[in-house]
């Protein structure tokens, strides 16, 4: 399952052209950039301090709708990149700059600009729905909250705080924060917290070693396309010199077969006027002498042509078996 198809956030696809994917890796960096530009907006929008810039909102506006299209113009496949980056091309529409001023309609497309927000996300919710599918995080994260939850109950109780006070005793405990706001002043609240500290610290570190496992291995697996990508293409290029060989082959082989044939026949021929030519001038003994003579080599050069013609037959098996 592709998620970010589903969020409409795909990009170019791995199967497109070298070039498109380059081009849309470029993007995605001048995407990040325009969507850092836009969270400070609107965090400094909602809190009544900052300013609107018709001239930044066309900017960033510029940078989707360039994204848009040239992905579009560079991709093979198009209906597939707008169905998978339908969130990109109803930013594109929805998110003008110039919507953002004048009449009833001003507020509502101020909230459009949330989509940007969205977009950025949906990325974050993609790495994190990995990070929890990886080494079974998921479940660590789950045992970790309710350990905290759990240990600041207990606390509270043995404390007589509250258990707000207990759930944030426990966790800057665990994280080894330790701010000293609250802390323990009963002896059974501070062998509790000496427990905290130790199991605590103990299952502190199996989450930051998920994350730190899911960074080095998101590494890692770019890492291993990229080595995957030059093995295919080495192999690709093994495979087109083995067929040029085997061409080669085919081609020797016939010829070799061929001038085989041919030798055959003139030696045929040779032996054919040689036997018949000449013979009723000599004598019955020297006849008889030049004729074994004759029948020896044509023997001999039989059995040659014999084995050539095995050894070009084996050859030809071997290279159908290959």
């Amino acid at each position: 399952m592709n998620l970010k198809a589903i969020i409409g956030v795909e990009g170019v696809s791995q199967v497109e052209s070298a070039r498109a994917i380059q081009v849309g890796r470029y993007f995605s960096y001048a995407v990040l950039a325009a969507l850092l530009v836009v969270v400070v907006q609107l965090v400094l929008d909602y809190a009544d301090r900052g300013r609107d810039s018709i001239w930044i909102s066309a900017l960033v506006w510029a940078v989707f709708a360039s994204e848009l299209v040239v992905n579009l113009w560079l991709v093979r496949d198009k209906k597939r990149y707008l169905l998978h980056n339908w969130l990109n091309v109803l930013i594109v529409i929805l998110v003008f700059p110039w919507s953002d001023y004048g009449g009833n309609w001003a507020a509502i497309f101020r909230a459009l600009r949330l989509l940007l927000f969205l977009r950025v996300m949906s990325d974050v919710f993609i790495d994190v729905v990995a990070l929890l599918r990886r080494n079974n995080f998921g479940v660590v994260l789950v045992v970790y909250v309710v350990f905290v939850v759990m240990s600041g109950a207990i606390f509270a109780a043995l404390e007589d705080t509250t258990f707000s006070n207990g759930v944030w005793y426990s966790l800057v405990t665990v994280t080894t924060i330790g701010y000293g706001d609250v802390v323990p002043v009963t002896e059974k609240g501070r062998a509790f917290g000496t427990v905290l500290i130790v199991f605590g610290v103990v299952l502190f570190s199996l989450v930051t070693a998920n994350i730190s496992a899911f960074l080095i291995g998101a590494e890692q697996k770019e890492r291993e396309k990229e080595i995957l990508k030059n093995v295919k293409l080495l192999q690709s290029h093994l495979d087109k010199q083995t067929e040029m060989s085997k061409a080669h082959i085919d081609e020797v082989l016939q010829k070799v077969s061929e001038s085989v044939e041919e030798v055959e026949r003139r030696m045929k021929v040779f032996h054919t006027e040689n036997i018949g030519h000449g013979l009723d001038k000599l004598d019955v003994k020297r006849r008889e002498e030049h004729d074994n003579l004759l029948h020896q080599i044509r023997r001999e050069n039989e059995r040659t042509l014999a084995e050539v013609k095995s050894l070009v037959d084996d050859l030809k098996k071997d290279k159908k078996i290959q």
